[in-house]
């Protein structure tokens, strides 16, 4: 740029700078939009958090509370080590 270019930029720029008047509490305002959004996303956050955890446990006691105790045979007694030869309960040893 040519020194007559950069001094007509720079004469038009200092005279769009001195018609712009700011409040005096615009920083302020500013801090405040910028906190409340952050408080906003934050509870959106834990709000999306909360529902996953819900939905996680629902559908947990959904599965567990279809099953029947006799599809599911922790301590059958087959010699494994899962109770006496022939206890065919579905409770571990010594439980009362």
């Amino acid at each position: 740029m040519s020194g007559g270019t950069e001094e007509q930029l720079r004469s038009a720029l200092a005279g769009l700078a001195d018609t712009v008047h700011d409040a005096p509490d615009a920083y302020q305002r500013a801090q405040r939009q910028w906190r409340r959004r952050d408080m906003k996303r934050r509870a959106i956050t834990v709000a999306i958090v909360l529902a996953v955890v819900v939905i996680a446990c629902g559908i947990g006691i959904w599965a567990l509370s279809g099953a029947s105790p006799g599809q599911h045979v922790i301590f059958n007694g087959n010699g494994d080590g899962g109770g006496a030869e022939g206890d065919t309960s579905v409770y571990p040893p010594g439980a009362p």
